[in-house]
């Protein structure tokens, strides 16, 4: 069993930069890579935060390359974990809503009133997307031993935010979080975390 830290441990977000591909679709557990702006979005985010001393990625593309570039150029150590992926939106994937809805009508409707309980075809609710995130940041906070960076995405940061905050969803959909954008958090295990900085990229 890992010895709680005596002493609180950063824990930064950092969402992904602007992606190759179409814009405003549902963009889950596809794979698309970051353009040269969004690469620029994540370095000028990374510049603006505090030093780290590890670095943790969602595994698709868009997060892990920067994340293992971003590592590498600090000589830390980067690892990739499943659990901070987006929303798997299923056969959406890729898809803008009024085209997941012309496929899907009733099922696109029920995903819109009610997305805790039915998820997009052959993807995930938000119940299940906030347990493995929950999972993951319990996990982060009790072993994390030096500053470390999460490269995720804006579903997984707002369902940390909901957690530490205690938002309800319509008040975490209000969290804008635009390609880029970061936060940090202080972690004291046995302590409420701490909100110390948020900051929503231009």
């Amino acid at each position: 069993m890992v010895k709680p830290a005596a002493e609180p441990v950063l824990l930064g977000f950092l969402r992904h930069g602007e992606v190759t591909g179409a814009a405003h679709v549902y963009r889950g557990r596809s794979d698309a890579p970051l353009t040269s702006r969004g690469r620029a979005q994540m370095r000028a985010a990374l510049a603006a935060m505090p030093a780290w001393g590890a670095i943790v990625s969602s595994p698709v593309r868009r997060c892990l390359d920067f994340a293992r570039e971003a590592a590498a150029e600090r000589g830390i150590a980067c690892s990739a974990d499943p659990d901070w992926r987006e929303l798997d939106f299923g056969v959406w994937e890729d898809l803008r809503p009024d085209q997941a809805a012309a496929r899907d009508a009733d099922a696109h409707a029920a995903f819109i009133r009610d997305p805790r309980r039915h998820a997009p075809p052959g993807g995930e609710t938000l119940d299940a997307l906030d347990a493995r995130v929950s999972a993951a940041l319990s996990q982060l906070g009790e072993t994390a031993r030096a500053p470390t960076l999460v490269v995720a995405h804006a579903g997984a940061m707002r369902a940390v935010l909901a957690r530490v905050l205690g938002l309800t969803d319509g008040y975490r959909a209000r969290v804008a979080l635009t390609p880029g954008s970061s936060f940090v958090l202080s972690w004291l295990a046995g302590a409420p975390p701490l909100l110390m900085a948020l900051r929503c990229a231009d």
